[in-house]
C-alpha cells in the first residue's frame, strides 16, 4: 500500500508539521482522500492517469481545502476486482476516509459497491461505463459519476456513421462475456437499430482471450459495414491486431473510449488506423477559463500546458477527468467549511464550472444515478496519426473515412 503526502506551497514550513494557536500547538487538520487505484495490471493506462489527475488537483489547491491538508491515500488495487475490494475495506474501516475517488474500470468499480454501502462516503467514480454500474447506484445520493455511460459513446458513434452515410448499412457487434460487454450489448443495439443500421451478427468472445480468430471468421461471414467491438482497452489490443492480420475487409471498425487514448494506439500500432471512438474530453479544444475559478479551472489550452511541462507527455481523458473531479470535490469541500461529507456532498450538487471537461454540473439520469456530469460526447476516427473529429458537425474537422 502506498500513501502519498501533499505538504507542498503550505504558508511558512512550520504550517506542514503543528501550529500555534494563542501559545497553544495543534495538530494542523486533515482530509483524507482514499483513492483506491490501476496502478499496476491490465488498466494501469486508467490508474497512472488517475494518479497524475489527483496529483494536479492537489497542487492547484496548494495542498489544503477549506484550512484543511490534502492527504491523498493511494491505494493500488492492481486492476483486480478483489483489489478494489480490498482497497475500499481498508481504506473505510482502517482509515475511515469520508471521501473517495475511484477506481477507474468497470469491473473493479462494481466489485466494490457492497464494501462502499458498509459507510456509504462521499465516492467519485471517474469511469465505470458500463449500464450495470448505472442500474446498481440507482438513487444512490453518495455516488457523484463523472464518466459518460456506455450507451452515450454508442449513440454519438452511430450517429455519426449515420449521418456520413445513411441508413440501412448493416452492423456486427462482438462483446466480452464480462460485465463491460454484456452490459454495453444492449445499448448498442438500441441506438444503431435507431440510427437505421441492421443488426446482422453479435459473438462473444472471451475477456483475456489470446486467440480471437474463430469468432472474427464467423464475423467476415456476416459481410457488415460496421463492426462493434464492446470490450474492455487490453482485449481491444488483441482484437485490433488481429483485425488487422485477418484483413477482414470491414469498412468501418468502432471501439468505445479506448481508440481515442495514445497509449491504446501506440501499443496496437498500424492497426489502429481507422478505428473510431468516442469521448467527452480531447486535448486542444477551446475551452476557457471559469470566470470564478480560474485558476483552479483555467483554459484547456492553459491546463494542457502545464500537463506537458510536469509530466512531458499528452493529456487523455483520463487525466483531463479525474483533475476536472478532484478539483470540484475540493472546491465543494471549501464551499462546506470542512469535511462534513453531507455538506460537502450538498455543495458539490450545487456546483456548477467550466471545466476542461466542459460544464463540471450533476444530474440526475434517466437509468436513475443521482449525481452525473460530463456527459456531452465527440466521435472521433484515427487517421493515420491523427485524431479526427467527426460528430457533432459543430465541431468536426474531418469525414468519415473507410478502412483501406
Amino acid at each position: 500500500m502506498q500513501t502519498f503526502r501533499y505538504l507542498r506551497h503550505m504558508v511558512m514550513g512550520a504550517l506542514c508539521g503543528l501550529f500555534i494557536t494563542g501559545g497553544i500547538a495543534h495538530a494542523q487538520k486533515v482530509i483524507k482522500i482514499g483513492a483506491p487505484l490501476e496502478l499496476t495490471g491490465k488498466f494501469v493506462i486508467y490508474g497512472s492517469g488517475g494518479q497524475r489527475g489527483i496529483e494536479m488537483a492537489v497542487e492547484a489547491f496548494a495542498g489544503t481545502a477549506a484550512g484543511h491538508r490534502i492527504e491523498v491515500l493511494l491505494r493500488d488495487i492492481q486492476s483486480t476486482n478483489q483489489g478494489a475490494v480490498s482497497a475500499m475495506t481498508d481504506l473505510l474501516e482502517k482509515e475511515k476516509v469520508d471521501f473517495i475517488i475511484g477506481p477507474v474500470a468497470s469491473g473493479p468499480v462494481s466489485a466494490a459497491i457492497p464494501a462502499w454501502r458498509q459507510r456509504k462516503p462521499l465516492w467519485i467514480v471517474p469511469g465505470a461505463t458500463a449500464p450495470s454500474f448505472e442500474e446498481a447506484i440507482a438513487g444512490e445520493a453518495m455516488v457523484f459519476h463523472t464518466a459518460a455511460w456506455g450507451y452515450q459513446y454508442h449513440a454519438s458513434a452511430a450517429n455519426a456513421l449515420a449521418a456520413a452515410f445513411g441508413k440501412g448499412k448493416k452492423v456486427a457487434i462482438i462483446y466480452s462475456d464480462g460485465a463491460y460487454g454484456r452490459s454495453n450489448l444492449p445499448a448498442a443495439r438500441e441506438h444503431y437499430t435507431e440510427a437505421g443500421f441492421q443488426i446482422v451478427a453479435t459473438e462473444l468472445v472471451r475477456e483475456n482471450a489470446t486467440d480471437m480468430n474463430p469468432t472474427l471468421q464467423k464475423l467476415r461471414l456476416a459481410k457488415p459495414d460496421v463492426l462493434v467491438c464492446l470490450v474492455q482497452t487490453t482485449d481491444a489490443i488483441v482484437l485490433a491486431k488481429q483485425i488487422h492480420v485477418a484483413k477482414l475487409g470491414i469498412p468501418f471498425v468502432v471501439g468505445t473510449i479506448y481508440p481515442t487514448l495514445q497509449t491504446w494506439a501506440d501499443a496496437v500500432g498500424e492497426a489502429a488506423n481507422g478505428w473510431i471512438g468516442a469521448a467527452a474530453y480531447l486535448p486542444g479544444q477551446a475551452v476557457p477559463a471559469d470566470p470564478k475559478y480560474p485558476k483552479i479551472f483555467p483554459a484547456a489550452k492553459d491546463w494542457e500546458a502545464a500537463f506537458r511541462k510536469k509530466y512531458n507527455r499528452e493529456p487523455e481523458w483520463v487525466d483531463a477527468m479525474v483533475y476536472s473531479s478532484a478539483a470540484m470535490l475540493f472546491v465543494a469541500i471549501d464551499r462546506a467549511g470542512g469535511s462534513d461529507k453531507e455538506r460537502v456532498a450538498k455543495e458539490l450538487r450545487d456546483l456548477g464550472v467550466q471545466t476542461i471537461m466542459g460544464e463540471g454540473k450533476f444530474v440526475p439520469t434517466k437509468g436513475g444515478a443521482v449525481n452525473q456530469a460530463f456527459n456531452e460526447m465527440i466521435a472521433l476516427q484515427r487517421q493515420g496519426d491523427k485524431l479526427v473529429t467527426v460528430w457533432p458537425k459543430a465541431l468536426s474537422n474531418g469525414q468519415i473515412k473507410p478502412i483501406q
